[in-house]
């Protein structure tokens, strides 16, 4: 094993304190070379690539103490060049088998032991019903001002404490990321698992079977940011309150009294949430729906119970928006969380605009006006090129020089566009599906448009480009048995 380090003119290899050491399983002999500055779950994971164990199931033998332990320390086991490991443990025996055409698995898990290789950013491997955290972490990391926020984090990898999970976790991640960086194949993030269900044991919670068991990708996704919410707080390196953190001014009024003041009240949001009734057809119903609600609390004034209206409008706007499709509800006689599988479109382009204070809405405007000048500038340009006929006239066609001015205009847009989002536009970037009838259940699948403007597939560590076209039809229009958005990630529109 050799860590590639990349170099601006080529690449070279740098080794770390490698030994070459044995480890016996049942009849099998494996050598294995062991990094011992990287910790135990990285050796676990080699073998589990040689084996088929999960590294929960491995037993190893061997060492001071007699097994070795996740967060053991190398140094202090006193290992040497050719040292022999005993390795107890068994392979499941339930991964599922190509279904048949026609048929729905509920959790399909790809090979394991071929990396599949791509041009693009990699995908991540599933470890055995771990798609809710690939697909949450593939959009996660999507993201470039959070990507670099995390890669910039000056922390360094330590023994797991649960009084610190919060770097743990942080760490973990800025290791992944710097990984697929440095990768165009597959990867496997057994450390990142491993820290994340110690972190939060509900991840770690196992099937009638024995198997770790599907989790909800948005607990999954929430529970990541929040712990990152503790850590990236420098907003000169990015972060998550900079990146995802929104702001919404709400006024409540008495319906039944008009001499009671109405009360105001302000409050911050790293993520918005679309709920889903009977009428809902658009992403912009629900969230509206969310901004009007009517409740029933205690009145000073009329010493009784009374139903107050709730209208809430948002203040300031995230650079980055993390929609929630609000669709599993919690169904008692199953004593799981119900999927409602009611279509909601949403589009490539979000305008808030109709959602915000009117106060901001006044700092929106001259952003607006400016976008709007630009985007009729294309349009005209787009009809006249179209007009010209030209002979190698393709659908983005655009001479050289004159596709350049654009771009500049672009970059110019961009210079003067602030961390915050200023005109009230966004544009879909990212969207995490999920396909099945309950949330810890079926299969969840990332939807990531790359810098060039390709919408990629990541499921798990397949990644494949598609069409926008089939981005739209994750509204649910396809049925209740295909993928249908969760999550909706948009950048701020420059």
């Amino acid at each position: 094993y050799q860590r590639r380090v990349r170099g601006s003119v080529s690449e070279h290899f740098v080794c770390h304190n490698m030994l070459k050491v044995v480890v016996k399983w049942g009849k099998e002999k494996y050598d294995v070379e062991l990094d011992t500055e990287e910790p135990p779950i990285i050796f676990k994971s080699q073998i589990f690539a040689l084996t088929g164990v999960p590294p929960d199931r491995q037993k190893i033998m061997g060492v001071k103490g007699g097994v070795l332990k996740d967060d053991a320390d190398w140094k202090s086991l006193g290992i040497k060049e050719g040292h022999s490991f005993m390795m107890i443990g068994t392979a499941p025996e339930n991964i599922p088998k190509q279904p048949e055409k026609g048929t729905f698995v509920e959790e399909e898990v790809p090979s394991i032991f071929q990396p599949f290789v791509t041009p693009y950013s990699p995908g991540l491997v599933n470890l055995g019903n771990t798609c809710y955290m690939n697909s949450a972490l593939q959009c996660m990391l999507s993201i470039p001002e959070l990507r670099k926020a995390v890669k910039g984090y000056q922390g360094t990898a330590s023994a797991f404490t649960t009084s610190d999970r919060t770097h743990s976790l942080t760490t973990a991640l800025k290791d992944l990321a710097i990984q697929l960086d440095n990768s165009n194949q597959s990867i496997g993030p057994f450390m990142f698992l491993d820290t994340l269900r110690k972190s939060f044991p509900q991840f770690s919670q196992k099937d009638n079977s024995g198997n770790f068991a599907q989790q909800d990708a948005e607990e999954c996704w929430s529970s990541i940011v929040n712990c990152l919410d503790e850590k990236l707080v420098d907003p000169s390196k990015g972060s998550v309150s900079k990146i995802f953190g929104g702001e919404i001014t709400s006024i409540m009024k008495n319906s039944e009294s008009a001499d009671e003041p109405p009360q105001t009240e302000t409050s911050k949001f790293l993520k918005l949430e679309c709920h889903i009734s009977g009428t809902t057809n658009h992403l912009i119903d629900g969230l509206k729906e969310r901004f009007l609600e009517k409740i029933e609390k205690n009145s000073v004034t009329l010493g009784r119970q009374a139903i107050y209206h709730k209208t809430s409008k948002i203040s300031q706007l995230p650079h980055t928006l993390n929609i929630q499709f609000v669709r599993f509800l919690w169904k008692k006689d199953v004593q799981k969380k119900a999927k409602i599988l009611r279509p909601v479109s949403f589009p490539m382009v979000l305008d808030l605009f109709d959602l915000c204070t009117d106060e901001l809405k006044e700092k929106l405007l001259p952003r607006r006006t400016q976008l709007k000048k630009l985007e009729d500038e294309r349009l005209e340009k787009e009809r006249e090129l179209k007009r010209k006929k030209m002979a190698d006239e393709k659908k983005e066609d655009t001479k050289p020089e004159e596709k350049q001015k654009e771009e500049n205009k672009d970059m110019e847009i961009e210079k003067e566009a602030k961390q915050d989002n200023d005109s009230g536009f966004y544009e879909l970037s990212a969207v995490l599906s999920h396909k099945g009838r309950y949330a810890d259940s079926g299969h969840y699948v990332a939807w990531v448009k790359d810098r060039d403007g390709t919408w990629l597939k990541y499921d798990d560590e397949q990644v494949i480009p598609v069409h926008e076209e089939d981005v739209k039809k994750l509204s649910g229009s396809e049925g209740g048995d295909s993928h249908i958005a969760y999550l909706c990630i948009y950048k701020s529109k420059a």
